[in-house]
């Protein structure tokens, strides 16, 4: 019985972290701030509906690349206007 309540007190002891705190938590602040200081760019505000699916990959590469969403979506933009010129 022991043993039952080592298990316990040690998962209790480890801290709990849920998806929401890990996707509130601001993302790579020191990468961003260093490109905006080489390069000043001209950005538009823009609305747009995407599906769910793509919007929690968006989220979750953004958290394992340490970019911002908005970030990611300029680079494949780019990618993807360079390919069909």
């Amino acid at each position: 019985m022991s043993k039952v309540n080592d298990i316990k007190n040690k998962m209790r002891s480890q801290k709990q972290v849920t998806p929401t705190q890990v996707l509130n938590e601001n993302v790579g602040e020191e990468t961003n701030v260093e490109i905006k200081e080489e390069k000043k760019v001209e950005r538009k505000r823009v609305s747009f509906d995407l599906r769910t699916d793509l919007h929690k990959e968006l989220k979750m590469q953004s958290l394992l690349k340490e970019k911002n969403i908005y970030l990611l979506i300029e680079d494949a933009l780019e990618q993807y206007l360079k390919e069909i010129k």
